[in-house]
């Protein structure tokens, strides 16, 4: 019995060893990329199997219909594709091969990385792991005749400056990596650092390496890491982030995203790493709040501890504003005053030491700026919904609101800051601003008597505001169910349903406003480019973009704030076959 003990300990031991063994292989086999990558990237992408993304890519039925979209149509047309188109060709000729998808084709390889250092002029270096016999076989080598040979770190790299766009193309093979990059510099400094040099990298950056501490788990198919100190500032950052949200993500110094894949979802971890000293911008937990939203909502988002100035313009642009804004349009300037002391006889009574009586004009929505500004909001919940008519030619948009105070609402201060506020709007008396109760499955509430659909009711420390009235007991019906759910720090939730009734309802809806605003029936459509003119902006960019992820059921998003750093998931939920 003894050496039958003895033995298993034995075996277990030796399977121990075995397993630390193979562990030790695979890390020499997939090593940190970062380290070889020279330091000063704004920037640093790094794949498990690049060649795997891009066939994938190439082969989908999203990059075709994509392609077929007005959405890429309008891109091609704007000047960041000109920019870039015109670096592509810069590149081409430096390269002596058309720089295109076959060529990135041809030097896709499996575990790859890449570093951008200057967005401007697209200075780059790209890593990825390649056999030699493979190497050989790309177009690139196959005219490294063509090119100057330079050494660094005992080995031969390659490369030519085309004099006239001043872009240079340098590449090297050595160990199993191909190196590709538009600076001489970077391509030598990663023939140094796979020599083993003591030269700082990437991964030596205080912003890459404070990211990557902060990561979830393991690197997900595709790992992106950003120099936000770096990126925000500049011109480009302002030019071309389409969130246009610069000032909110001034705090941040690094981010750092890891993409999961599965047949079914696509997960993306995200942690963004606040400047020192800077506190969280919201607590609490949307849990509950959240558990509000109808199952069929076509998006809604909650958010702890909301900015009662926020709140307020949420509810004046989704529930509230019943009139537009209209700016009388100019056909000629205005006259110039030639006479810099204007005035005639008329005026020499009037006293010049007295300022003019200014007639003011009364804020309907101060009373409930108040009311919001004096309760303590915990969170608040936005829901939204579609109907359409029942042949298809209308589509509406349903809005419904639930605020949770740290204090019960008063219902009737309420109903009053909220009729002081939509008054000035709808009547100069007080026809079509009373409330009347209703009573429903979920108990009673009160509706607008005019013809502006708002339905109010408070539960307590919840107050709920909708535009429909099945929205709004659809609503307190989920209240009125609800249990208690244990506390899970997220200060963020959000979901947006792609389903295709709601793909249907967008087309709809929004191939009305664009025909309306083009002033034809058939404007929106037919701006295909064979006239020269841009894709309607939603029916036909936007719209072209839905359908290119038509095969996207939903996509949620969680966010905990922990003062230093903000962790987000994002779920795009696949449709099942």
């Amino acid at each position: 019995m003894k050496r039958l003990v003895l033995g298993c300990i034995g075996l277990l031991m030796l399977g121990i060893a075995l397993l630390w063994a193979v562990s030790q292989v695979e890390q020499a086999r997939t090593p940190d990329m970062a380290s070889m990558m020279p330091d000063g990237a704004l920037l640093y992408l790094e794949a498990r199997d690049f060649h795997s993304l891009l066939t994938e890519w190439n082969s989908s039925g999203q990059k075709r219909t994509w392609l077929r979209g007005d959405n890429y149509q309008a891109f091609s047309r704007s000047r960041l594709f000109e920019r870039l188109s015109q670096a592509q060709d810069e590149f081409s000729t430096a390269a002596g091969l058309r720089t295109d998808s076959s060529l990135l084709g041809a030097v896709a390889g499996k575990q790859s990385s890449l570093g951008l250092y200057d967005i401007g002029n697209l200075e780059f270096v790209f890593v990825t792991r390649m056999d030699q016999h493979e190497v050989e076989a790309t177009p690139l080598w196959q005219l490294r005749a063509k090119f100057e040979q330079r050494t660094e770190g005992g080995a031969p790299f390659f490369v030519h400056v085309d004099t006239q766009s001043n872009r240079t193309a340098a590449f090297a093979a050595r160990d199993g990596w191909l190196i590709l990059g538009t600076s001489e510099r970077l391509v030598a400094g990663v023939l140094d650092h796979l020599q083993g040099t003591h030269a700082r990298t990437l991964a030596d950056e205080a912003w890459y390496a404070d990211a990557i501490k902060q990561a979830t788990g393991p690197a997900g198919d595709l790992r992106m890491v950003l120099n936000l100190e770096k990126i925000v500032p500049g011109p480009y950052f302002r030019s071309y982030w389409v969130q246009r949200n610069v000032t909110e993500m001034k705090q941040y110094t690094a981010a750092l995203s890891d993409l999961h894949r599965s047949s079914e979802t696509y997960r993306e971890e995200r942690v963004l790493l606040r400047k020192a000293g800077m506190a969280a911008a919201s607590s609490g937990d949307v849990r509950a709040i959240a558990a509000l939203a109808p199952e069929d909502a076509v998006f809604y988002s909650a958010q702890a501890s909301p900015d009662p100035e926020r709140v307020l313009s949420t509810m004046r642009e989704n529930l509230l504003d019943m009139k537009t804004n209209r700016t009388a349009a100019r056909s000629s300037a205005p006259s110039l005053t030639t006479n810099e002391n204007a005035g005639d006889a008329s005026m020499l009574e009037e006293r010049i030491d007295q300022a003019p009586v200014m007639v003011t004009t009364a804020d309907s929505y101060q009373p409930l700026r108040d009311l919001l500004r004096a309760t303590e909001l915990t969170s608040a919940l936005e829901v939204y919904g579609t109907h359409a008519s029942r042949d298809g030619g209308f589509v509406g948009i349903d809005c419904g609101m639930v605020i949770d105070a740290a204090q019960a609402w008063n219902d009737a201060a309420m109903r009053d800051a909220l009729t002081g506020a939509l008054r000035p709007g709808i009547t100069a008396a007080t026809v079509g601003v009373g409330w009347t109760k209703r009573s429903g499955s979920s108990g009673d509430y009160f509706a607008l008597d005019g013809p502006v659909s708002l339905y109010a009711g408070a539960r307590e420390r919840l107050l709920f505001i909708a535009t429909d009235a099945g929205l709004l007991e659809h609503m307190l019906a989920r209240q009125q169910a609800s249990t208690e759910s244990k506390a899970s720090g997220i200060t963020y939730a959000a979901t947006f349903r792609h389903e295709p009734r709601e793909q249907q309802n967008f087309r709809a809806l929004f191939g009305r406003l664009d025909r309306a605003g083009h002033g034809s029936e058939n404007a929106a459509s037919s701006a295909d480019g064979n006239d020269g003119r841009s894709p309607a902006f939603f029916s036909g960019n936007i719209a072209s973009l839905s359908k290119m992820f038509a095969s996207v059921d939903r996509e949620t998003i969680e966010e905990t704030d922990q003062g230093s750093k903000v962790m987000q998931t994002v779920v795009y939920q696949w449709k099942r076959n």
